[in-house]
């Protein structure tokens, strides 16, 4: 009777091993291969000097699936070389003026490295009393390289590429589009739309907006 008591022990212990074994080894490999899931990197992406892009701009190419290098003022995509917009100088303040409607639209914007503008604009009236004011930075959409905005020139009707910058700031936005190249008359040319979540803030829908042009 012993005996039989004493077989059965062990067996029941041989069994208890081989289970906690089974399951070390088990948690060991989830471990293993979580970790290698929260280290792997959505794109790369290799900058040569990183004060010439915004922080954000930088952030918003990691929604990019193959590799990314930033060299001097290009942009390499894959096999795909994409030079940053260069219309107008590095820290030269430029202004653009547009009319609609008896009011004048103004901004002065002013390109502080490869991928920010800093703006100031405001809308007067006919009575020259500024009705509306915004300021701040605005950044060069992160995926710019794909494909360039397309927009209608208000004077002429005719369209032209431009490149769009951003400002985001809580729920509202600033939108700068300025065109690639210039027109007939050697003008460069831009345009803006702006908004809010709260509809009662004050907006600017694209096509209510005249196309501004260098003066």
């Amino acid at each position: 009777m012993k005996q039989t008591i004493y077989v059965l022990t062990l067996t029941l212990l041989l069994l208890s091993c081989n289970n906690n074994t089974r399951k070390a080894v088990d948690t060991k490999s989830i471990d293993t291969s979580q970790s290698i899931s929260a280290d792997k990197k959505p794109s790369d992406i290799y900058i040569k000097d990183e004060s010439q892009y915004d922080q954000s701009f930088i952030d918003g190419l990691s929604a990019y699936n193959e590799p990314i290098r930033l060299i001097d003022n290009y942009i390499i995509t894959g096999k795909d070389t994409t030079y940053f917009p260069d219309t107008f100088p590095l820290d030269k303040a430029i202004v653009f003026k547009g009319t609609k409607a008896d009011n004048n639209y103004l901004i002065t914007v002013t390109r502080t490295n490869l991928t920010n503008l800093n703006y100031n604009f405001k809308i007067i009236d006919k009575d020259s009393k500024t009705i509306g004011t915004k300021s701040g930075k605005s950044v060069l959409g992160s995926m710019f390289f794909l494909a360039a905005e397309m927009d209608d020139d208000s004077q002429t009707g005719e369209g032209y590429a431009s490149y769009e910058y951003w400002d985001k700031t809580n729920d509202c936005w600033f939108s700068i589009r300025i065109g690639y190249g210039k027109d007939k008359n050697g003008k460069q040319r831009a345009m803006l739309t702006y908004g809010c979540e709260d509809k009662n803030k004050q907006s600017l829908k694209l096509d209510e907006c005249p196309t501004l042009r260098t003066e």
